[in-house]
């Protein structure tokens, strides 16, 4: 994969400017636990400045405010709660976000996987933050979680030096639920479950088989476990969001099964309730890095995941 430099834009003589960029050709940056990928292609004006950024489940930015910057996004894909001010918004593919200046404001994705906006800003400071704070992207992934995380004394430096000052915590997992409406009774468990969240395959290689489906879906790398004898485990996410891909070693290669999405973990401790109530006899939650789940076999013993992602780290 080849990833241009992240550099700032130097003049660049019209006949020679590059006119159009794929995700392939765009400067990218591993940029507080997020991927941004510029759009603008080099040598092009700045303005707008157009910014994809893929968000990992749970990911929520500390409440912040601009004010020389009307902050727009458009989500790509999967969901998450915005906090405008005092007006609360679930964000799904389709939605249009435009915040108005001097409005406190902060999001949580909710969905399983992660979410994808296109930044639409008529400024660049927030651009600059990126390339102040960010690291370029060596692959078009999520950057492995917490490596590249900053003190909060250098995170507010930067954000006030960028016309985004930080004026409150970021939203709690509790807050985005209640604005979803979750409700852990059983009479909303059924609404709460769904839609897949991922394809379980037993490989003989999980280093080579990871590369191979990367390479070919272009898919990035959520999580990885893998031993120094090469066996373990590989999450891969749809750059795209929507589906995840699960790869374990094993002695002989298959499909292990189907995961259907809970939102979180109590979700998924209320549906084994429901379930062991209905005598389906479903197996015991094992807790993961990368979520939680457990499996129910259904009369011919073919095994069905309920899986719920991981909590955000605080």
């Amino acid at each position: 994969m080849s990833i241009v430099s992240s550099a700032v834009d130097a003049p660049v003589d019209s006949a020679q400017r590059q006119v159009f960029t794929e995700p392939e050709t765009s400067r990218a940056w591993w940029f507080l636990g997020t991927l941004a990928v510029l759009r603008n292609p080099v040598g092009a004006p700045r303005l707008p400045a157009v910014i994809e950024l893929t968000i990992p489940p749970g990911g929520s930015p500390p409440r912040h405010v601009h004010h020389e910057l009307e902050d727009s996004f458009l989500v790509l894909d999967g969901e998450l709660v915005v906090r405008c001010g005092e007006q609360n918004i679930v964000g799904k593919p389709g939605t249009y976000v435009v915040v108005p200046l001097g409005t406190e404001h902060t999001f949580r994705v909710t969905s399983p996987g992660p979410a994808r906006l296109l930044l639409i800003h008529a400024d660049d400071s927030f651009l600059q933050l990126i390339e102040a704070a960010g690291t370029p992207a060596l692959a078009l992934r999520l950057p492995p979680a917490g490596e590249f995380d900053m003190d909060m004394e250098t995170l507010i430096r930067l954000n006030e030096e960028h016309d985004s000052r930080i004026v409150g915590p970021s939203l709690e997992e509790d807050d985005a639920r209640a604005v979803l409406g979750a409700d852990k009774g059983t009479a909303n468990v059924q609404a709460a479950l769904g839609p897949v969240n991922h394809i379980s395959l037993n490989v003989t290689d999980v280093r080579r088989s990871a590369q191979w489906y990367a390479d070919a879906f272009n898919l990035m790398r959520a999580s990885e476990e893998v031993a120094d004898d090469g066996s373990g485990h590989v999450l891969l996410a749809s750059s795209t969001g929507g589906w995840l891909l699960s790869l374990t070693t094993a002695a002989s290669s298959g499909v292990e099964h189907v995961a259907i999405t809970c939102r979180d973990r109590a979700t998924l401790v209320a549906w084994r309730e429901l379930l062991t109530d209905r005598a389906a006899a479903p197996g015991t939650i094992t807790d993961a890095s990368y979520g939680s789940g457990f499996v129910v076999r259904d009369p011919d013993g073919l095994e069905l995941e309920l899986f719920a992602p991981p909590a955000a780290t605080p």
